[in-house]
Order: structure tokens, then C-alpha cells, then sequence
């Protein structure tokens, strides 16, 4: 694989998945491809009993969608359909993963990369660099349900509306005040502490771990699959001159 890259790292039964699609992560079809077959081979392996997520480049976890990818396919309102269903696939396939998923955010989070963090079951992030932003109210995009929906799970309902309503940038810190991330730790410590914590879930049995995550993320899933779809158009005409 040229954009994402697994390491298994068999003493602490846990997989480290690292992105690097040149630099900030952007969600390109081929990236989403990869981190797909990526997702497929921890679940396959009985090796990894839980999954860390981060960057390769120190300044991006994700900045999320491909907007040059999107902005050359406007004319054909089908092809950008296609290309958001497949980030909302991603998404499904992160939120369901029967085994554990840790975020390791070792730098700028935004907009569906931040979605994709929030998609996993814990986040930890740098202290000393790096913010967590929703910027869809300033560039038009109004969130899609399945989008609230996982906010709505993974944080207070105060955090959610200041990420919602202000399109603000938050530090490591901030976030873990706000209960989006469980901790923060130094550039040289994140992946370290991830690992560790990983290593922890690791332990779990994988069955019931599934099970327990299914219960509670099966309804989102289909939110992401039934009611997101029919709102991309619509959604996408905020962003759109004149409108």
C-alpha cells in the first residue's frame, strides 16, 4: 500500500495503522481504498488485538474530505454522491470494527478526519501542538445526521454545540476539558501512551468487545447508511455560489 502502512506489533497484541497521504491525510478515493484493506488485514490478524490510528507527518492527523477531488467532480452530482458514500462506508467500517480503536491525534484534526477520530472508541492527543476543529459552519456545509450522531455520542452535548455552532480550533488540551479526548501527551509520548493503552483493551475478548460496541454503534451505522444519502445534494448546494 502506497498511502497507509500497518504495523503489528506482536508483544502488545496491538496493530498501528499510520496514514500518509502526502502530508495532511485528505480523504482521496485511493486513500479511502487503502485504509479499508487496511481495516480488513488487523481484523484478520490474530495477532492484533486492538487498532492505534495516527499520521505519519507530526503537523496532520487528517484534515479530512478531498475537496479538490470534489470541486473537479461538481459537474457530475453522481460521482461526488459515490465519493461521499465511500467516506461514510469508511466511517461505518471504523464505528463497527470488533476490535478496539484507539486515535492517537498527533496533530491538526478537522472536519471528517475529525468524524473518523470520533468514530473510534477512544482519542488521545498532543499537548503541545496541533487543534480539533468542525469548520463546516464557516464553509457552508451543514452536518449530516450521522455526523451529529456520533458527536452527540462521544461527547457532552455543551462540548458538541461549541464545536457545532463556532467552527472554533481547539487545543489538546480544550478537548480533553471538553471530553472529546481522554488525554494529552507530549509529541514523543502519544504513540508510546496509545500503544499502552491499546495493549490494555487488547486483553478484552474480542467477541464480546464487538458485541458491546455493536449494541451501542449499530444505530449510527445506520444513520450513515440510510439517512445521510439521500441529504448529500442538498447538503453540498449550501457550499455552492450563490446559494
Amino acid at each position: 500500500m502506497d498511502f497507509v502502512t500497518v504495523d503489528i506489533r506482536e508483544k502488545e497484541r496491538v496493530a498501528v495503522l499510520t496514514m500518509n497521504y502526502k502530508k495532511e491525510n485528505r480523504f482521496n478515493p485511493a486513500f479511502l481504498s487503502e485504509m479499508r484493506q487496511a481495516l480488513d488485514q488487523v481484523e484478520a490478524d490474530a495477532a492484533a488485538g486492538a487498532l492505534v490510528v495516527t499520521g505519519a507527518d507530526p503537523k496532520f492527523f487528517s484534515n479530512g474530505l478531498d475537496l479538490e477531488h470534489i470541486m473537479m467532480n461538481m459537474g457530475a452530482p453522481s460521482k461526488v454522491a459515490d465519493y461521499l458514500c465511500g467516506v461514510n462506508d469508511l466511517f461505518k467500517r471504523v464505528t463497527l470494527f470488533p476490535k478496539p480503536t484507539v486515535a492517537a491525534l498527533n496533530g491538526h484534526t478537522f472536519a471528517a478526519g475529525f468524524f473518523l477520530a470520533a468514530h473510534m472508541d477512544f482519542r488521545f492527543m498532543r499537548e503541545d501542538r496541533g487543534w480539533a476543529c468542525l469548520p463546516e459552519v464557516d464553509i457552508n456545509i451543514p452536518l449530516l445526521p450521522g455526523m451529529i450522531a456520533i458527536c452527540q455520542a462521544v461527547m457532552p452535548p455543551a462540548s458538541f454545540h461549541q464545536f457545532y455552532y463556532t467552527g472554533g480550533r481547539f487545543t489538546g488540551q480544550q478537548c480533553k476539558d471538553m471530553g472529546f479526548v481522554l488525554d494529552v501527551f507530549s509529541e514523543q509520548d502519544l504513540l508510546p501512551k496509545c500503544v499502552e493503552f491499546a495493549a490494555m483493551l487488547a486483553k478484552k475478548k474480542t467477541r464480546t468487545y464487538a458485541e458491546m460496541k455493536r449494541r451501542i454503534r449499530e444505530p449510527i451505522a445506520r444513520i450513515l447508511e440510510e439517512q445521510d444519502a439521500v441529504m448529500f445534494a442538498d447538503t453540498l448546494k449550501f457550499s455552492m455560489p450563490g446559494q
